[in-house]
């Protein structure tokens, strides 16, 4: 088993927002290589023109850098919406046309995928047995549409993320419908597996198991997202000594857990979103500490891929 760490830039939000800002902290304070860009940085709604200057830039600051542009991800702007679930079919028309920008952005900057939250219920639909299934169908059509996009673009696969909320994809039965081998018009659709994101009312069980996600579906998700958190929220906290004490995510059991649901590779990308009111040194110390803590258990266990 090979497993890459990397970070989301999910952190730079109103921080480092340029990547001439936020190259240098990864690469230099982090000395991490590959990066999941949030698109809480780009512009999607600007103008063909400026997304491509956009794209552009994020090129070149990460050759320069040298840095590898993995993927692309949703962020808290995103999260904020019901995109491909919405109620109203012009809000979720709105929301393929924002997705095709950020499946063409990340073609443009050589990124194997994008994806992240796709939809989620209004609890009225939700309530309702009959709209509920009306609109679960409509995003999965809306997935598989993408996914030929995203075959257009030069991508290799979408990722949809399990979530933290019911009316969300937050289940391994609902994830597990969204999920497809794709054909030649059209790339898969893969998990991205939040291992903070067990925290679902309601459930129980497995689906509130981190590490049972890991095995029963890591095989399924190229990319892992790291963050430290209890079984009580959705918190995003780093992995410091302070955080780890009262998180339930263990390194090693995140490894074994991988190990034994028969992962070969995976990407581990760290999620940390700070407070904005943090101070700004203590969010690099904070990510600093959270890269070496999973740097070490990786390289200890004769895992880490370069």
């Amino acid at each position: 088993m090979r497993l890459r760490l990397g970070i989301n830039t999910c952190f730079a939000v109103k921080r480092w927002p340029r990547p001439e800002d936020w190259a240098p902290v990864i690469r230099d304070r982090l000395d991490v290589r590959l990066v999941q860009h949030s698109l809480d940085l780009v512009d999607l709604a600007a103008s063909p023109q400026r997304r491509e200057s956009q794209a552009q830039a994020l090129s070149a600051v990460g050759a320069d850098h040298g840095l590898q542009l993995h993927s692309t991800f949703t962020g808290l702007a995103a999260y904020s919406a019901n995109m491909l679930l919405a109620p109203d079919p012009a809000d979720r028309q709105a929301a393929i046309a924002w997705y095709r920008a950020a499946i063409a952005l990340t073609g443009q900057i050589g990124g194997r995928a994008t994806g992240g939250h796709v939809g989620c219920f209004s609890v009225p639909d939700w309530r309702d047995p009959s709209r509920r299934a009306e609109l679960w169908d409509a995003l999965r059509a809306s997935l598989a549409e993408l996914a030929s996009d995203a075959k257009g673009a030069g991508l290799e696969y979408l990722l949809v993320e399990n979530l933290a909320v019911a009316r969300e994809p937050s289940t391994m039965a609902m994830v597990g419908e969204l999920l497809s081998d794709g054909d030649g018009g059209r790339v898969p659709i893969r998990l991205c597996l939040d291992v903070g994101h067990m925290c679902v009312p309601g459930t129980s069980g497995p689906d509130r198991d981190p590490y049972a996600w890991l095995r029963a579906l890591g095989r399924s998700a190229p990319v892992v997202q790291l963050q430290q958190s209890d079984a009580e929220g959705d918190h995003h906290w780093p992995f410091t000594d302070r955080y780890n004490a009262v998180g339930r995510i263990s390194a090693d059991a995140a490894i074994d857990a991988l190990g034994e649901g028969g992962v070969e590779e995976s990407a581990l990308v760290l999620e940390v979103i700070p407070p904005f009111e943090q101070e700004d040194e203590s969010v690099l110390d904070d990510l600093a500490a959270s890269v070496e803590y999973w740097r070490e258990a990786l390289t200890r266990r004769g895992v880490l891929a370069d």
